[in-house]
C-alpha cells in the first residue's frame, strides 16, 4: 500500500512537471513576398540624399557625449567643439560596413531570429504606462504584471521576442527598474529580448547581466 502511494505521488509529480514544461514551438519569422512601398521616385530620393549630405557636411551634428566625439575623431571626422561635420564619402563608407543580414541569437538556439533579407518578426509593444486588468480596472502596472506578459510572450508561438518593458513596473524605483525588467525578461523567457539602454550605466548593467 505504501509503495503504491509512493508510485502515485511520483506519477503526479511527473505529470505536474510535464505540464510546466510545455514544448511550444515558435513560428518562424515571416518572409515578406510583397514588394516594398516606394513613396518617392528615384529623383526625389536623390534630392533628399543631397540635402541630407549638405546638412551633415556644412551644418554638422551636435553631440553632447564625449565618447561619441572621441569615436568620430577616431574615424577621421572633422570635429569643432561638440559639432561633428560628416563627409558624405565617409558616411557612405561607414554605411557600407553594416551587414545586410545577421542572426539575432536567443538563449535557446531554437528561438534565434534572422534579420534582413525581407524577414519580419513580431514582438510585444513596450513601455505601456497603464493596463486594464481582468477586473476591468485601468491602473499602473507592477513587476508581477510585467512577469505575466513575459510568460505570455514565451508561450505564444507567433511572438518572436519577449521585448523588455512591455509595461512599466511602477512598483519599483527608476534606479532599479532596468535591473528588474531585464531579470524578468531572462527569467520567464528564453526568446530574444532587448536590453534597457536608457543610459550608458543601464546599458552596461544589462551587458553584465
Amino acid at each position: 500500500m505504501v509503495e503504491a502511494t509512493g508510485t502515485t505521488r511520483r506519477g503526479r509529480g511527473a505529470r505536474a512537471a510535464a505540464r510546466q514544461k510545455r514544448d511550444v514551438k515558435m513560428l518562424p519569422a515571416l518572409k515578406r513576398k510583397l514588394p516594398l512601398t516606394e513613396p518617392m521616385n528615384q529623383e526625389q530620393i536623390e534630392r533628399m540624399d543631397a540635402a541630407s549630405m549638405h546638412i551633415l557636411e556644412n551644418v554638422g551634428v551636435h553631440f553632447r557625449d564625449p565618447i561619441a566625439i572621441a569615436d568620430w575623431k577616431q574615424v577621421g571626422a572633422k570635429v569643432v567643439d561638440e559639432t561633428v561635420f560628416l563627409d558624405r564619402y565617409m558616411v557612405r563608407e561607414l554605411i557600407s560596413t553594416i551587414p545586410s543580414d545577421f542572426t539575432y541569437h536567443a538563449r535557446n538556439p531554437e528561438h534565434n531570429l534572422p534579420f534582413g533579407k525581407g524577414h519580419s518578426m513580431f514582438i510585444p509593444m513596450t513601455g505601456a504606462p497603464y493596463l486594464r486588468d481582468l477586473d476591468d480596472v485601468r491602473r499602473n502596472p507592477t513587476l508581477d504584471d510585467l512577469a505575466n506578459f513575459h510568460k505570455l510572450s514565451q508561450m505564444l508561438p507567433a511572438m518572436h521576442s519577449s521585448a523588455h518593458h512591455i509595461v512599466e513596473p511602477y512598483d519599483h524605483p527608476i534606479s532599479q527598474r532596468h535591473l528588474r525588467i531585464t531579470y524578468s525578461s531572462m527569467k520567464y523567457s528564453d526568446k530574444t529580448f532587448m536590453g534597457m539602454t536608457t543610459s550608458p550605466k543601464n546599458a552596461e548593467d544589462v551587458m553584465d547581466m
